[in-house]
């Protein structure tokens, strides 16, 4: 091993200290010799956002990050001390054109057969390769779920007047994130879902502008909810037709047996492994379980879905 003796770039000398860093965390040294500052590496700090920084109104110099909060971002002058703040608008997914099982080598049928065992019945990748009796990796199995659990959204009810909402909690490395859940009455359908990282009265929007989307304005619908106050602050703001009606905590039975499966599925599956899944997850749960409902075998399940993706 060949050691490296560090030395001054103006005089040579290997007499210097440490002495603080710049403004893109590189490391400044001091020369006692010659009296002279010097960086052995510079590199420039990373942006963390990509819309041009602004400039102070004062000075007009570029301002620095301050402050990063949830919906705005806190910049300051260094020079000034001046201050503003810049409203924070995350990227939205971007829609992309799906054509049906373009890139597939396999038939239909076993890709949504895949599909439905590994949400219904919580089998691995593995598992489910074992099952179908394919010469296919287990990581091909899980390219065809996220692939299809992206496409494929929930059918579009109707005559629906009397949803059943509630909300339950999943760990994602040491983080909380919520997933909501719309059940009709009756039929014990899932009608909406949403995942969020927060539980408050805009999420709580959110999931009702998912269901009240394909709805008529004026139809009348009976929200039935837990203790939650969230729910009622959304509707007395944001909804008119919407009736609110509050239960007992554990009284919400149709929700919570939907989240009670989805509970299995998670626990079955060791948590999630990528974020950016957990949605495509939830959905292909979602579809899945309305399909149990619907159909009586796997083969109306099938043909269920493959006429929806061949169609769309």
């Amino acid at each position: 091993m060949v050691n490296v003796q560090l030395k001054c770039p103006h005089c040579g000398s290997s007499n210097f200290i440490k002495n603080g860093h710049d403004k893109f965390k590189n490391q400044i040294f001091f020369c006692k010799d010659c009296k002279r500052y010097f960086k052995l590496s510079f590199t420039k700090k990373h942006k963390l956002f990509s819309f041009p920084y602004p400039r102070c109104v004062h000075c007009n110099h570029v301002m620095e990050i301050y402050k990063i909060r949830r919906y705005f971002v806190r910049f300051r002058c260094r020079k000034c001390n001046f201050k503003t703040s810049v409203p924070l608008s995350l990227p939205q997914p971007v829609p992309f054109n799906f054509h049906p099982f373009k890139f597939f080598r396999f038939p239909i049928y076993i890709i949504l057969k895949a599909f439905i065992l590994y949400f219904k019945y919580n089998l691995s990748l593995r598992a489910i390769k074992a099952c179908l009796n394919i010469n296919v990796s287990h990581v091909a199995i899980y390219k065809w779920i996220i692939k299809l659990s992206s496409v494929i959204s929930l059918f579009e009810f109707e005559n629906v007047f009397k949803v059943h909402g509630d909300e339950t909690v999943i760990v994602f490395r040491d983080k909380k994130y919520y997933v909501w859940l719309l059940v009709e009455h009756g039929t014990n359908l899932i009608v909406a879902w949403h995942v969020s990282r927060y539980r408050d009265m805009s999420q709580v929007k959110i999931l009702l502008d998912k269901y009240f989307s394909q709805r008529k304005q004026n139809t009348q619908i009976e929200l039935i909810t837990d203790g939650l106050k969230a729910y009622e602050i959304a509707v007395k703001l944001n909804f008119d037709n919407v009736e609110h009606r509050e239960v007992r905590l554990g009284k919400n039975n149709e929700c919570e047996s939907k989240f009670s499966l989805f509970k299995m599925f998670v626990r079955a599956k060791r948590s999630f492994k990528k974020f950016s899944n957990i949605r495509y997850y939830v959905n292909g749960f979602c579809v899945v379980r309305n399909l149990c409902k619907l159909y009586e075998n796997e083969n109306e399940m099938i043909t269920a879905l493959a006429s929806i993706i061949t169609t769309s």
